[in-house]
């Protein structure tokens, strides 16, 4: 039900750092690495998108879809200085890179 671009770019590499997190932890010290894009700069969120439609953006033609990449990549960056935040203090490290 999700945007692919949404789910293929942002939802997958979630879901994955969440399932592992616990083993993250338990083997520490190790790391998270997100690999986003320095297009996250041209982003934006639009929630009002994202809960009536399950997408990051609306429409079908180029311009279209590298918006909705450019929101995931976004995604990845903020996911990634959230869960930096939270993991303070537990010898776990994360990080985002444009390759």
């Amino acid at each position: 039900g999700l945007g692919m671009i949404l789910g293929v770019n942002h939802i997958g590499p979630f879901l994955l750092t969440n399932l592992l997190l616990e083993r993250l932890k338990e083997c520490a010290p190790s790391r998270v690495i997100n690999v986003s894009s320095c297009g996250h700069d041209l982003g934006t969120i639009d929630f009002d998108c994202i809960n009536t439609h399950k997408k990051l953006t609306l429409g079908s033609s180029d311009g279209d879809l590298f918006r909705a990449y450019t929101h995931s990549k976004l995604c990845n960056v903020l996911f990634t200085h959230e869960l930096a935040k939270r993991l303070e203090g537990t010898n776990v490290t994360c990080y985002s890179l444009h390759p």
